[in-house]
């Protein structure tokens, strides 16, 4: 099975970025999946997305749902509001891939 491929978004592309792709990491291994994650600015995404091949966008900055792929907003994941409805959200869109 591959890795679920995921472009994380923040404002600046480092911090919380980083930060949520820990988080994502860490739910989706308890699940049994592995995760590969790019952390990007909004600006960056069109660019990762052309070349990528990402599964899903999860964001803590808004990124245009323009992509033909998942855009899935983790804010409150990533602060710790309605975590377990981000986790069903995600774990649906894991779901439907063809990993």
């Amino acid at each position: 099975m591959r890795p679920v491929k995921i472009l994380s978004v923040c404002g600046s592309g480092t911090v919380s970025s980083a930060m949520l792709s820990s988080k994502l990491e860490d739910v989706l291994s308890e699940k049994g999946y592995a995760m590969e994650a790019t952390e990007v600015a909004p600006g960056g995404v069109a660019l990762a997305v052309q070349s990528g091949g990402y599964d899903l966008i999860a964001y803590t900055s808004p990124v245009e749902d323009i992509y033909g792929i998942p855009v899935l907003n983790a804010t409150g994941f990533l602060v710790g509001i309605n975590e377990e409805e981000f986790v069903e959200e995600l774990m649906d869109v894991v779901g439907k891939l063809d990993l």
